[in-house]
Order: structure tokens, then sequence, then C-alpha cells
């Protein structure tokens, strides 16, 4: 085990338990709080994360370690044929990497198994790791601490501790969960019962109550149920409660003869209900007679009280209409007049959709000449005035003329101002072709001028690129060479290497080979000594096959007076396992001479290559400075090899460069010869569209839109350096004239056809009036009125004429004269009477209501009480079954009388068996006279009992109790507990051997003698293949036990150091 920053131990601590348990049995001993116990907390932390006892995990962290340590246990240990170690690290504070402060580094476990030579990781998680521990240990932490760590101290507490103290360690040791399950279930099965039982009595109680209710409620006397006063109601027929001493569950007792009676009762209840309910219908049918007889005169009283109201508001309606007869004649002619005007509304809106038509096109017109006024004026302007200005639109007709005879002059000129425009726009391009022509005269001059230089420059450049390709293509050729040079002493380097290191693995091989060839003799000189005693025990192997009256196979006799025996038998399984093992040693030393033979024909072949005697004569560092000299070489050459493409495409690159100098000269040549010629031509063009040019703005001058027309205001045209802007401006203005007369013409010509459509609508609708008999268009307008406004007027003559017919037709109605010539009833006396009448029914409707409902009260009730009179006997019955069981397994009840639980007696059974392995070392150590019994004597004051303990005296003969022992006797008697305990425990787990066990203290107690006979117990332990470390700071057993674990403690922390036959250590 190695343990690091682990509790008092402050650095890292080498416990070798292999060299310490060598002779079987070890003291652990030291100074109090010198760290003993934190050794066996070390231990069970690495196996279960977590230390036994009271003691918190979170103090193992050691104090006394430095901030930087990581507190950690590695422990490696063996359970049957497997090997494995497991690395754990507790949760703990570490100082942050960055700043300052601490961090929570987690907790980390690694559990390794030692299969062949190598470590294999079977898992890093806890859960993981949990699993495999408890399936290879076969125990928890509670059952190791008890059994691999004896601690005297909670042994003597066991040894004399109550029945209940004692069932608490025993429950943690051995599995009783069976029977803990089925002690619970019973108890919650009798809480169940014990519900449903007082479910049933509440219920019936309930249901009682609810009758009596119901009976009250209705009116009807009746008898109360029979109750049983012996002993409260029978089947629970009574609400009385139950006696504060009893259960509700015991009152529920059911007699036979009561829910007869019961029964009975709820019969003759019913019968009573029945009759009342009729009673109250024959009230309730004579009630509705006399309502319907009053209801129907009082009927009478109001309607012919409503036909007498009827006749007087008629004649009031009538002389209302008389008063406004006057009126209405008026309001019928103004509708005649309206219907009339309606068919002419067509012909009003036609005119005035005229009205705005001829509106729209006088406005268009004086747009128009609004428009051509303008431009007369900016033509007098542009000629000084000669044209004047004039005082009205109308008058610019006085330049123009009529607007179609100045439209067909001016587009008579269309065709010479586009050929005008033509001409400018092929003078301007004309103009920019010969500036370019000019701009390239002057480039292939400039070209031709620096030729004779850019070619020396790119002829220069050629040669130098050629050099460049020539060294890198050397470069390139020396390379490969270069290459395998470095190969070869890298291979060398790498070669000695593994041969230095080859030399060092032999020796662990061939030291490997002679182990396993020790043990493979070991194991075949085992395999002999058992072989000879398994033929020497075949004699008593045949005895035990020997039955009485049965012939012998060897002798063939039928008597067999004294059969053989042998007491230290050699089975078969055990000359198998021996046989294996030795197999697997001889297969195991086969494999490591193999190995070793390997490696040093490796080492032989490496020597040769290397041409060496022997591997001290190899020089590893001058080996390795020759493979970084070619390498470096190497390097250097690929670098200029590297540079051989670049090279190239510069040599490329130069080689271009020169062809283009040739290019341009010869591009530059010809492209100056095609401009001059083309500059020539383009001048003499120029020339001849200039003179048409002047031509056609010459003749433009007559057009109409020309200033100073007609031609006799003597404006003269030349022609301008700018004339391109001239013609353009030349043509908009002939455009806006041709647009602005057009305007003018159209829209004179809209304005004519408007006042024409116009005149024709008036006189249509002016003869239309007439027909419709008015006088004029205006009378039409005067009586024309809005369709609402028309319906409102024809629904009011309608409806005085509607009311006057319907108020006639009151007064003429048969029943109205008749009503007027009847006396008048009296109207509040006959409603009283139906009212009176109304409330009798009423009362008699509850009543029936009333009657009804607790005749559907009491069914409900009654079918719910007999239901519950039903159930409550067999719920009885199972009730009394399941609590008589679960009292009985939980200790309790009459059938008890040990008030023993299940789990007790469970228990009771370990600790007996417990009690039998402990007496067979208490027998040593004791000199026999001392024998530990498990008594089931019931406890004082009704505790539960079983798991009691007491101490047979066989030298009196008297059992006493374990409390009366002395501290020496108390010790041994808790160790043999402990012991036997363990193997007790041991068994229940699968069989797992334990190795190695641990006793904490209690030696001090003992005189010599004792003392003496508790190590010869120990001792007998280790011969049983076990070894026993006892943690004691008793100084007698420092003479006694010669292997030692001595645990020293100082202000800095706490070190160990290991002593005895062949061992010296410290740490």
């Amino acid at each position: 085990m190695v343990a690091t920053a682990f509790g008092p131990f402050p650095d890292e601590v080498v416990v070798d338990f292999d060299a310490l348990t060598a002779q079987g049995l070890f003291l652990i001993h030291g100074p109090t709080g010198a760290g003993k116990t934190s050794l066996l907390d070390a231990i069970c932390f690495a196996l279960f994360a977590d230390v036994p006892g009271l003691r918190d995990r979170r103090g193992i962290v050691s104090d006394h370690a430095a901030p930087t340590a990581t507190p950690s246990i590695e422990l490696e240990f063996t359970s049957g044929t497997r090997r494995f170690r497991l690395h754990r690290s507790p949760q703990h504070a570490r100082p942050k990497k960055r700043g300052v402060g601490t961090v929570d580094a987690p907790a980390t476990v690694t559990l390794s198994e030692l299969r062949g030579v190598e470590w294999a990781v079977v898992s890093t998680r806890n859960d993981e790791t949990a699993e495999v521990l408890h399936d290879v240990i076969g125990m928890g932490k509670e059952q190791f601490a008890k059994v691999a760590m004896l601690p005297q101290g909670e042994f003597a507490a066991f040894l004399t501790a109550k029945d209940e103290d004692r069932r608490a360690l025993l429950e943690k040791l051995f599995d009783i969960s069976r029977f803990a399950d089925i002690e619970a279930w019973l108890v919650e099965q009798r809480r169940e019962s014990e519900a449903a039982v007082g479910a049933l009595r509440a219920g019936i109680d309930t249901d009682l109550a609810r009758l009596g209710d119901v009976l009250a409620a209705s009116g009807v006397s009746s008898g109360s149920p029979p109750v049983d006063t012996a002993g409260g109601p029978h089947a629970g027929t009574s609400t009385n409660a139950p006696a504060p001493d009893r259960p509700a569950a015991d009152e529920l007792a059911v007699d036979p003869a009561s829910p007869e009676g019961i029964r009975a009762h709820l019969e003759s209840v019913g019968a009573d209900l029945d009759q009342h309910l009729s009673q109250m219908m024959v009230a309730l049918d004579a009630a509705i007679a006399v309502e319907g007889a009053t209801a129907e005169r009082a009927e009478q009283a109001r309607a012919v009280t409503a036909l007498r109201q009827r006749a007087t508001t008629a004649r009031r309606t009538l002389a209302d209409l008389d008063a406004s007869a006057e009126e209405l004649i008026a309001d019928r002619a103004r509708l005649d007049a309206g219907q009339r005007a309606v068919s002419l509304r067509g012909h009003l809106a036609t005119i005035q959709r005229e009205e705005v038509t001829l509106q729209g096109a006088r406005q268009a017109l004086d747009v128009a000449m609004d428009s051509v006024s303008r431009l007369v004026d900016i033509f007098s302007a542009a000629t000084d005035g000669a044209i004047g200005s004039p005082s009205h639109p109308e008058e610019a007709g006085t330049l123009f003329g009529r607007p179609q005879d100045a439209l067909a002059a001016m587009h008579g000129h269309d065709d010479a101002l586009r050929e005008a425009g033509r001409l400018s726009e092929s003078r301007l391009h004309r103009e920019r072709r010969t500036e370019e022509l000019i701009a390239l005269i002057e480039k292939a001059t400039r070209v031709l001028g620096r030729a004779d230089a850019d070619r020396a420059s790119a002829a220069l450049a050629v040669t130098s690129a050629e050099a460049m390709v020539g060294d890198s293509a050397d470069a390139v050729a020396s390379r490969e060479g270069a290459t395998v040079l470095a190969a070869a002493a890298r291979d060398r380097h790498e070669l000695a290497r593994r041969t230095v290191d080859d030399a060092i693995k032999l020796d662990a091989l061939r030291r490997a080979a002679a182990e396993t060839r020790t043990a493979a003799q070991d194991a075949r000189d085992h395999e002999q000594d058992l072989l000879a005693r398994r033929l020497s025990q075949m004699a008593a192997e045949l005895a035990e096959g020997l039955l009485d009256d049965e012939p012998c196979p060897v002798c063939g006799s039928d008597d067999h007076p004294e059969p053989t025996t042998s007491r230290d038998r050699v089975s078969g399984a055990e000359l198998d396992e021996a046989r294996r093992v030795h197999a697997a040693l001889v297969q195991a030393h086969q494999d490591a001479d193999a190995r070793a033979t390997a490696a040093q024909a490796r080492l032989e072949h490496a020597l040769q290559v290397l041409d060496v005697a022997s591997v001290q004569e190899i020089a590893l560092t001058s080996l390795a400075e020759a493979a970084e000299t070619a390498q470096r070489d190497l390097a250097l050459i690929s670098d200029r090899a590297a540079r051989l493409q670049a090279s190239q495409q510069s040599l490329d690159s130069a080689r271009a460069r020169l062809a283009r100098v040739d290019e341009s000269v010869v591009a530059a040549e010809r492209d100056l010869a095609q401009a001059r010629t083309i500059s020539g031509q383009e001048r003499s063009a120029d020339c001849h569209e200039a003179t048409a040019l002047a031509d056609l703005l010459k003749s433009h001058e007559s057009c109409p839109c020309a200033p100073g027309s007609p031609p006799s205001t003597g404006r003269t045209l030349t022609l301008s350096a700018d004339d391109v802007a001239m013609v353009r401006e030349i043509t908009a203005t002939h455009s806006q004239v041709i647009r602005l007369v057009e305007a003018w013409r159209n829209a004179s010509h809209d304005h004519e056809v408007a006042e024409t459509r116009l005149h024709d609508v008036r006189a249509d609708a002016q003869s239309a009036a007439h027909e419709a008999g008015f006088d004029s268009i205006d009378g039409v307008t005067h009586a024309l009125m809005m369709p609402n406004e028309l319906d409102r007027l024809r629904d009011r003559i309608q409806g005085h004429d509607r009311a006057r017919a319907a108020a006639q037709s009151v007064l003429d109605d048969p029943e109205v004269l008749a009503a007027e010539a009847a006396e008048e009833p009296d109207v509040h006396e006959a409603t009283a009477d139906a009212a009176r009448a109304r409330a009798a029914v009423l009362t008699a409707q509850a009543a029936q209501t009333e009657a009804a409902t607790a005749r559907k009260s009491f069914v409900t009730v009654r079918t719910s009480l007999l239901k519950g009179l039903d159930a409550a006997g067999p719920a009885l019955v199972r009730h009394h079954r399941i609590k008589d069981l679960a009292d009985a397994f939980t200790g309790g009840g009459v059938n008890n009388t040990l008030r023993m639980r299940l789990t007790s007696y469970v228990l009771a059974s370990r600790l007996d068996k417990v009690a039998r392995l402990a007496n067979e070392r208490l027998r040593i150590m004791g000199d026999g006279r001392y024998t530990l019994e498990h008594s089931d004597r019931l406890a004082a004051r009704g505790a539960r009992s079983g798991l009691g303990l007491r101490v047979l005296d066989q030298w009196t003969g008297v059992s006493r109790e374990t409390s009366t022992l002395s501290g020496g006797e108390a010790f041994m008697a808790s160790l043999a507990l402990a012991l036997g305990l363990a193997d007790a425990v041991r068994e229940e787990s699968g069989g797992f051997d334990l190795g190695t066990l641990f006793v904490d203290e209690g030696f001090g107690t003992l005189d010599d003698e004792s003392l003496e006979q508790v190590i010869s117990v120990l001792d007998s332990l280790r011969e049983g293949g076990r070894a026993v470390g006892v943690v004691s700071h008793v100084g007698e057993l420092r003479s006694r036990i010669t292997s030692q674990l001595l645990v020293r403690k100082t202000a800095s922390g706490s070190t160990v150091s290991i002593s005895g036959p062949g061992v010296e250590s410290a740490a």
C-alpha cells in the first residue's frame, strides 16, 4: 500500500504487507494518536471510498501536507487467483493554476488487474469500480470493517449489549431483507385491514344517522332500530362511539339477530313513507282542480277589460287623425310632383354632365391660347420687338394664321432638321475620332523611342534566370544521394539506441526465466508430494465407500472390523489444481525463456550490423552527431532544389517579357501608319459635311417656328464652332412650337363640340318636362326630392291611412261591441282568487316533493346500510386473522410467547452459529472455562427478545450475564466473538477467504498467561493461511511478535517503518 497526504501522513508512506505478513503474525504499534488506525482507514478507503465507524471521510486529507500535494491511496491486493491494483484519490482542495485561491479537485479512482505480466485497466468510474470490488470481495464496507478489521471496543460493547442494539449490528452483517420485507408486508396488511373495518363501521354509523335525518325531515313517526345494549350496536347499527380503550375494529361485533331486526324496521319505515306519499299526491290533484277554475274566471275578466280599453284607444286615434287632414292634403300633392320628377332625373344629370364637359373644354382652350401667347412673346424678344406683343391670347393667330396651316408648314421642315441633326452629330463623332488618332500617334512614337532600352533589360533578365535554373538543377541531382546518407546515419543511430535498450531488457528477461523455472520446480515438487499422499490414502478412500453387509471390492469380505481412516485427506480436486498450477508455471517458464532467447538473437544481429564486439563499444553520441550533420546537409541541398520551380518560372517570365517588347515595336509601327492615313480622310469628310449643314440651317429660316418669320425680318444665320448645340436647340424649338399649335387646334375643336352637345341636351330635357306636366326645367328641379325623403313622405301618408283603417276595424269588431255592452268586471278580485289557488297548489307540490325525496333518500340509505351489514362479517374474520399473524411476526400477540420478531428469529440462528464458532477460540484462550450461549429468554418490561448472550462457567456450571466477566475475560470473549462473527460472515458472503485480519487494541487487559493463550489462537489463524495484524501499544507484544510496523508522530506529521526478520524499511 502507498498512501500520500493521507490522515496524519504528509508524505508518501509505503507499506509492503507481503514482507510484513511473511511470518503470519505482525504488530502495528506506536504512541497514541500517531496514526495506527489511520492505516486501517486507508485500506478501507481504498476499497470502499469511505472510512469505517463514525469518522468523517472529509478529514482524511492530511493537514500536514503541502497545498500542492495530491492525497491518494494505492493498494495492491490478491483475491483468489486474481491480483488487483486500486488507486483512489478523494475530493480535495488544490491551489488554482492561475490567480489565487483554491478549487475543488474531484474524486478519482482507477482499478487495474494483473493479466499475464501487464496491468490492464478494469474501470475508472466509481460506481462500476464498487460493483467489481463487491463481486471480488463479497461484502460491503460495514461487513469488511467488522470482519477484516476487528474493533475490540465495538465487540466488547456487542458482548454486553441489549437485544435491540445487538440486532442493529447483526442486520448490517447478515442479509435478512427477505424476512424484513415479510414483516413489513404483514404490518401493512394489518393497517389496511384495520382501515377497511373502520371504514365499514363509519359507513354503518353514517347510514343510521342519515336514516334518522330522513324520518325527521319527512314528518313520519317510526320506532328506533333495535340495538344491543350489552356491547354496543350489532354489526355497527348504533351511532354511539366505541369505548376509548378498544379499537374500532373490535366494536364491530356481528350479532346474527340484530341485522334481521334492522331489516324488519326498514320494511316498516318504507311502508309508512309510501302511504304518506300517496296522501300528498291526492291533495295535490285537488288543489290543481281549484286553481284551474279560478284562473279561468280571472282570465275572462282581464279579456273584457282589455276589449273595452281597445275601443277607447281607437276613438282617440280617429280624433287625432282628423285634426291633421289639411297637412295630409299638401303632402299628397308634394308626393305626386316628386314621383313625376323622378322620371326626369336622367335628363337633369345629362345637362349637368355636359355643362361640366363644356367648362373643362373652355379651360383647356384658355391654357392652349395662353401658351401660344407666351411663345409669341419669346419670338418678339428674339427679334427685338419686331413682331409686337399681342394684347389678348386670341391675337396669337396673327403670327401663325390658322393652326392647321401653321402645322402643315412646320411639318414640311421636319426632314431637313433631322438631316441637320445627323450631320452635326457626325461632325462631333469625327472630332472625337481625330483626337483618339492623335493620341495613338503620340503613344506609338513613345513606344518606338524606348524600344531599345526595354529589349536590353529583358535580355539581361533572361541570362540571370538561366543561371539560377542551372544551380537548382545541380541541387536536385545531388539530393537523392544526400537523402540516402541521412537515412543511413539516422537508422544506424536508432539501431544503436535500441541495442542498448535490448541489452538492459535481456537481463530482466533472463531473471524472469530463472524465477519461473524455480517456481515450476517448486510446483512440481508440490504435485509429487500431493500424489504420494494421495496414493497413501487410497485405502482410506476405499474404506469410506464400505457399507455394512456389503462385500469389500478388494478382499470380498462382508465384515469390516477396522476401516482405515485419514485425517489430512488429499482430494482429487487438490491434485488436479496442483497439476494445473505446475503446467501453467512450466508454460510461463517456456514463454519467458523463448522471449529471452529471441532478445539475445536480436542483440547479436544488431552488434553484427553495427560492427562492434559488445554493447560497451557503441558510441551513441558520435552516431547522433553524424546523423545530425547528414540531416543538415540534406536540408541545405533540399532548400536549393526547392528553388528550381521558382527559377524556371522566372526564366519563362523573362523570355515572355522579351517577346512582348518585340511585339510592341511591330504594333506601334503599324498603328502609326494607319493613324496618319485615317486622319487625312477624316479632315476631307468634315469639310463636306460642314457645307451641307450650313445649307440646311439657311433653308429652315422660312419655318414659322423660326424667330423673325416671315423672312422679311432680315435675320441671317452663320455656321459657328458649336454647331451641334445650336442644331439641337433649333430642333427642340421646332418640336415645342408644333406641340403648342397642335394643343391649340385640339382645344378649339373640343370647345365647339361641347357647346353643340349642351344645346342639344337642354332641348331634349325641356321637351320631356312639358310632357311630364312641368312648365320648365327649373320646375322639375324644384319638385325633385332625394329617394329617402320621398320614401319618408310616402310612408307617412300610408301610415295615416293604415292607422285610420285599424282604429275603425277595432270599433266594428263584434267582441268589442259586446264588451262595451256588458257590465264592467272586477279584475282585482278575480286575480286575487287565482293567486290564492296557485299558492295552495305550490304548497301541495312542495309537500308531495318532500315526501318523494324522503322516499328516494330512504331507498338509498337502506341499500347502503344493508350492503355494510353484509360486508362487516367477512371483513372482521379476515382482520382478526391478519392481525394475529402480524402481531406474532413482529414480536407481539398472545401466540408469540418469546416476543421474538421474525427477523430476530433468523438473526438468532446466525447468532447461535456465531457463538459456536466463537467457542472454538474461547475454549483455547480461557482454558475451556467459559462457553458463550445464545439466549432467547424474555426481556424485562415487554422489550423484544431473542438475541441474548450469556456465558456458561464450566467450572461452576452456572450460566450468567456477560457483564459479570472481568476485563481480561471480557477481552478474550469479545475477541473470540469477533473471530467467530468473521467466520460466519465469510460463510454467509459465499465463502470468500480473508487472507489478512486486523485486531485493534484490547490486549492491555490480559495477564501474561492469557496473553500467551490469545497469541496461540492468533497463531492458529496463521496456520489456516491467514495473516493477523495486531494493533496495540502494549510493550509485551513487541518481544513476542517479531514482524513489526512502527508509527511515529512528530509536529510535522507521522511516519512508518517496518522491521522484522530480513525486513528493514522506513517511509
